[in-house]
């Protein structure tokens, strides 16, 4: 026996499951977003050149959300440091012998491959 159903009935049942679909793709991809930011804030502060006065700037690597996503960053006052450290910077007394240290690029690098 077949049973027919209107084209209203069937439209509103595929949106339907079309919305439900969406919201447990977005959980997921939600926590996933929230476990790899997770580890990638951890592997930053491993990775982070550690200084004599406690390794403050290492400890400040965090991760928030907003409007916009999750985003992993260091944490004031030490964030302006994050560009000089990874990509080296001009000396006081003129050259640029400063060391760099690439901790930002491949921490980048592990979270793309893991």
């Amino acid at each position: 026996m077949s049973e027919s159903i209107s084209a209203d009935k069937l439209a509103r049942e595929i949106m339907r499951q079309m919305e439900e679909y969406t919201e447990e793709v977005r959980e997921t991809t939600q926590k996933v977003a929230m476990k790899a930011s997770g580890k990638a804030a951890k592997k930053l502060r491993e990775n982070s050149p550690k200084s004599k006065n406690g390794g403050t700037y290492a400890k400040n690597w965090t991760r928030t959300t907003d409007k916009y996503g999750i985003m992993v960053y260091n944490k004031s006052p030490t964030y302006r440091l994050a560009h000089l450290l990874e990509k080296g910077h001009q000396l006081k007394r003129g050259g640029r012998k400063s060391v760099k240290y690439e901790h930002i690029r491949i921490s980048k690098k592990w979270n793309r491959n893991a």
